[in-house]
């Protein structure tokens, strides 16, 4: 399930999809009214999902993670919190949240707590309906005001998954695509041909197969390494290789 899935199965629906502009062009949205342009800051984008449930809904987090930097009563995007998850290679950004924020700089959450509640604050001073707007990104620090704003990946790539700081080494005993992420969905990042050695530090379970953590040309990339077997754990399973 990608994280906006999961928002709709929590009653969410959406109400700007970046996937649907008139554009054609991934977030280019140049949302106008009375002549005011909502997407003008971002170059007319607008990378991020628009929700809404109800004017003050708590809202879920859609990962586990640590709240960080960005995170403020008046932010970016009004209310504003940030949640990052270094195993996940993301960030998340909930924006025009109601001004007393739940959580703080710093505080770990899981999955489905919340993180805020769904308004209509910001920093521009324009009208708006009240909505849910969240916006995804590569894990890391993101330096500029506008930069931050303005970046956004792809959620649908994203496949919200089971984690276990499981290390080890692995052969492979035939080729196999690495990916930005662990999930069918995401793009590939190249081929490691068979008898390569890898050295991992992260378990993932998702989309049925068994997925591995590993740095590549100083790079951290995912590779499926066997199908996931109900009841069979990973060290016991046949996989695309040996582990070590």
């Amino acid at each position: 399930m990608n994280p906006i899935d999961y928002l709709v199965s929590k009653g969410f629906r959406v109400t700007s999809d970046p996937t649907k502009y008139a554009s054609k062009i991934w977030g280019k949205r140049d949302y106008t009214v009375n002549g005011h342009n909502y997407d003008s800051y971002c170059g007319g984008y607008h990378r991020a999902y628009d929700l809404s449930k109800r004017h003050l809904a708590p809202v879920p987090s859609v990962c586990d993670g640590v709240v960080s930097a960005g995170t403020k009563a008046y932010g970016n995007f009004g209310g504003t919190v940030v949640v990052a998850n270094k195993e996940l290679g993301i960030q998340v950004i909930y924006g025009h949240l109601a001004r007393n924020l739940p959580v703080r700089v710093g505080q770990k959450v899981r999955a489905g707590q919340t993180v805020g509640h769904q308004s209509n604050t910001n920093n521009q001073g324009v009208h708006m309906n009240s909505h849910l707007h969240i916006q995804f990104q590569n894990y890391g620090f993101i330096r500029g005001e506008r930069n931050f704003v303005c970046t956004g990946i792809d959620p649908l790539k994203l496949v919200l998954h089971d984690v276990w700081p499981e290390k080890g080494k692995f052969v492979t005993d035939r080729r196999i695509n690495m990916r930005t992420f662990p999930n069918l969905q995401a793009g590939r990042a190249g081929v490691l041909p068979a008898g390569s050695e890898v050295d991992f530090d992260r378990l993932y379970a998702a989309d049925g197969y068994w997925w591995v953590r590993m740095r590549y040309k100083k790079a951290v990339r995912f590779m499926a390494v066997g199908r996931r077997k109900t009841g069979s754990a990973f060290r016991k399973t046949p996989l695309w290789g040996n582990l070590l």
